[in-house]
């Protein structure tokens, strides 16, 4: 039994005392059920060893009768031949019934009997259940089976046990116990069939792996009988769990609920107090998005039933076939043993074989299971689906508050941004708790401000991207950007509702209306170099999250229904995450689609739909960026909440520009900066220019002057394929 103390806050002297005194009485309890298991397990261990007696003394009366008992290995003599053909059963009877060393056996297992009905009365009195006495209940073993666990339990307790097994079986290379010893020792007259069936494959010491027989050993009778160490320790009084299901099994963790989770667990709770009342085996599907507390709402039921719950790894499965129906027994088992039940979270998405192996395994279990979804799925096996609630902010602000233990405390009301722009669910909300309780640490602090606590999301947040979209670390600000005012303007109203979701779709009541999501999209059209990707950066920094850029060229796929897929995947990990997706290369799946003249277009058409469903589900901004707006058509662009144009800068703006190029600490001699921005080029054009020029100038060791200046230039327009002219470059042009 693990016992663990979870200390949200030190200890004052009393609750140190009390908890000490608590401990003290646990080990005393602990040491009490030891010593009556190990009291127990003897009196059974004397009783085995009297019966393994009787059966030798018959066994010696009959050898007596053989003169070549000396040499059974080498010859087989006529007097073991005739008794071989014998009615030795009868003749066993008999014996037993006259022989007075029999009786004597008797007489000391009627006392032993008697220990143990001693022992088994002082663990009732200590409130204690036997481990063995409680194996044999929760499977409902019969008095043989129980006897035919306690032979495959004895020489893994007593290695001498081998010795007087291997006697009995008159073979000193059998020291271990087969199924026909089980028979011989144990067997009660009349009921040979149903002792020999209990130990086949399909009943249960076999199905649920409670002793495992060798089938490479010869003939089933004379198989090696034998006791998974799980099952060893359970009898001896350690209940861990086994080996075989590490990496496979987590303990689920309870995290804070919201009050509509309260309502749905009340109605869950009455029925399934109903269903176990009726002993119907049901699993519970619970149906929800990602972030709706799937995980939380199972382990409260487990909770609210009194037993445990382990999060299973269906993707650690073995393949469909003979290795996954053992691990499907081995399972079953664990699920008796720890009194315990299991959550499967079913892959949406992914490899298809992963999803197979967690559908199989919950067909085939015969445990009551609680099964995660994000829709509803036929199973072959009576399930209940519920809906679980979706969150909106308010549900994930008292997410917030028992997660970092707030009432009315500093940071209440600055909660809201964090629940508004990060989609967590209850275990991710304590995550990120616990992370932002790390990071005060770490400056001294014993609770956490809000910046600790917006650092925290964002980390939280971007576990899942880093695989699907590329990371950019913002630097560009407001101050950076040139932009014509609408432009500018536009992108600042982006920044803003970002920045007030919460007030305008929970105080004031307009997420009530929205039947398509809270998502707020753009789409930043322009030539090439003109600033999207630094429009871009600027409200991802401005708004303080991160930034992921994803090339629709490399996302759209030939292959119908791929791009669908490689979609889903990124919306599904960044949906939690709060950050600015940028989808550059827009045009490469827009187009005039509407049209439809193949089915290559029509497919289209549902990929374009499905990107733009998904952009107004996304709970944080999604941008969409293009260098040919006039490819899209305009059934798309009018389902857009933003369309911000970034046309090639003029005269004005290149010198913004141009003055903005080199930072304050670049060494420049005499630039020109009218002449500079006579250039038609782009902004983007415009940087690799002065880049260029500050290395030319660098490996010179001089300053930047015009001349390094040109010579980057002519070096752009060649790139570009553009000719360099008298009227932009003047006496510089050659």
């Amino acid at each position: 039994m693990v016992w663990r103390v979870w200390l949200s806050a030190p200890w004052s002297y009393h609750e140190r005392q009390t908890m000490s005194f608590l401990q003290g009485e646990i080990r005393s309890q602990e040491s009490t059920q030891a010593d009556l298991n190990r009291g127990y397990i003897q009196s059974e261990m004397q009783r085995l060893k009297l019966l393994l007696q009787r059966r030798a003394m018959w066994l010696r009366h009959e050898w007596k009768s053989d003169p070549l008992q000396s040499y059974t290995g080498m010859v087989i003599s006529d007097d073991r031949f005739d008794w071989l053909l014998s009615e030795r059963c009868k003749a066993e009877a008999e014996f037993y019934e006259k022989s007075s060393e029999i009786c004597r056996i008797d007489e000391c297992l009627a006392e032993v009997g008697m220990s143990i009905e001693d022992a088994r009365e002082a663990a009732t009195e200590a409130g204690i259940q036997l481990p063995l006495d409680l194996l044999a209940d929760l499977f409902q073993l019969t008095s043989f089976e129980r006897d035919v666990l306690l032979l495959a339990f004895a020489h893994e307790m007593d290695p001498s046990f081998e010795r007087l097994i291997a006697y009995i079986q008159d073979d000193l290379n059998r020291k271990y116990p087969t199924p026909s010893l089980a028979l011989e020792i144990f067997g009660e007259e009349g009921a040979e069939m149903e002792e020999r069936r209990s130990l086949m494959a399909g009943a249960t010491l076999r199905r649920f792996h409670l002793i495992v027989l060798d089938p490479g050993a010869g003939a089933w009778a004379l198989q090696p009988l034998r006791m998974d160490e799980r099952v060893t320790d359970y009898i001896l009084g350690f209940n861990h769990p086994d080996e075989k299901l590490l990496g496979l099994l987590r303990p689920l963790s309870p995290a804070p609920l919201t009050h509509s989770h309260f309502r749905l667990l009340e109605s869950i709770e009455q029925w399934m107090k109903s269903e176990v009342r009726e002993s119907c085996l049901t699993s519970l599907n619970l149906v929800g998005a990602k972030g709706t507390g799937r995980r939380a709402v199972a382990a409260e039921i487990s909770s609210r039933l009194g037993i445990q719950i382990f999060s299973m790894d269906t993707t650690r499965l073995p393949a469909l076939g003979a290795d996954l129906q053992e691990m499907v027994q081995l399972l079953e088992r664990e699920s008796i043993l720890a009194g315990a039940t299991f959550y499967i979270e079913l892959p949406d998405g992914g490899p298809p074989e992963n999803e197979a192996r967690a559908m199989e395994f919950i067909e085939q279990a015969e445990v009551f299971m609680i099964i995660g979804s994000t829709r509803h799925r036929h199973f072959e096996r009576g399930t209940l689906s519920v809906e679980v609630p979706g969150l909106d902010a308010g549900d994930r602000l008292d997410l917030w508050k028992q997660a970092l233990q707030i009432k009315g405390g500093h940071l209440d009301g600055l909660l809201g941004k964090e629940a508004e722009q990060f989609a967590f669910g209850p275990h991710d909300t304590v995550r990120a708790a616990k992370t932002a309780r790390l990071k005060a640490g770490l400056r001294g602090a014993t609770v956490p401000e809000a910046e600790d606590i917006w650092l925290a999301c964002k980390e939280q947040a971007g576990l899942n991207m880093h695989d699907l979209a590329q990371k950019i670390s913002p630097v560009a600000c407001w101050d950076d950007i040139v932009l014509p005012s609408d432009a500018l303007q536009q992108l600042q109203e982006i920044s803003s509702q970002v920045e007030n979701r919460q007030r305008v779709y929970d105080d004031w009541g307009f997420g009530r209306r929205l039947n398509r999501g809270r998502g707020i999209n753009a789409l930043i059209s322009g030539p090439s170099g003109t600033g999207k990707t630094m429009a871009a950066e600027v409200l991802a920094r401005h708004l303080s999250l991160d930034l992921y850029r994803i090339d629709l060229a490399g996302v759209v796929s030939k292959y119908i229904g791929e791009t669908e897929k490689n979609l889903k995947r990124i919306f599904d990990a960044a949906e939690s995450s709060g950050a600015v997706l940028f989808f550059d290369e827009a045009d490469a799946l827009f187009g005039k689609r509407t049209e439809v003249k193949d089915s290559h277009d029509r497919y289209a058409n549902i990929e374009v739909n499905y990107l733009l469903q998904r952009m107004e589900e996304y709970s944080g901004l999604a941008i969409l960026a293009t260098n040919r707006k006039s490819a899209l058509d305009q059934a798309f662009l009018r389902r857009l909440r933003f369309l911000v144009d970034l046309p090639l800068p003029d005269y004005a703006r290149r010198l913004m520009i141009w003055q903005k190029a080199f930072p304050p600490e670049a060494d420049l001699d005499g630039l020109d900066y009218d002449l500079l921005a006579r250039m038609e080029i782009s902004g983007g054009n415009i940087r690799n220019i002065s880049l260029n020029a500050a290395f030319l100038a660098a490996d010179e060791g001089s300053a930047i002057s015009m001349g390094h200046i040109m010579h980057a230039a002519r070096r752009e327009y060649a790139k570009i394929g553009r000719l360099v002219t008298e009227a932009e470059l003047g006496k510089h042009c050659t």
